[in-house]
């Protein structure tokens, strides 16, 4: 996987509980392309052009766009576990509270690997 790819996987994995909400609000079609999105992602197939459509941006500012964060969502993650990708394909790290439920992949469903 290319690394811009790579880089907006990891953007759309932190994002994507915000993202779910947010098109939530937004025209069918949108949300369709959201779901079309997870399905690629969930295929690991590229997502960039698609991030792209979504958000309204150039395909060159679609990660940057997804690492600045939606509004109202801050950087907090727990510092006694940390959790990974499942199957490594992007560089989300998530955490949890001390014996907390494991973070779940939002995009396979899939358990995240303990770091």
């Amino acid at each position: 996987m290319e690394t811009e790819e790579r880089r907006a996987l990891t953007s759309f994995c932190l994002e994507l509980d915000g993202l779910r909400k947010e098109c939530a609000f937004l025209p069918e079609r949108r949300r369709h392309l959201l779901e079309r999105i997870e399905a690629e992602a969930r295929a690991r197939r590229p997502i960039v052009a698609l991030l792209a459509e979504l958000l309204d941006a150039s395909q060159e500012g679609t990660t940057r766009t997804l690492a600045e964060g939606l509004p109202g969502f801050g950087p907090g993650q727990a510092d006694e576990e940390r959790f990974c990708c499942p199957d490594g394909a992007c560089d989300r790290v998530d955490g949890t509270t001390p014996a907390g439920p494991v973070p779940r992949c939002l995009v396979t469903g899939q358990p995240m690997k303990r770091r």
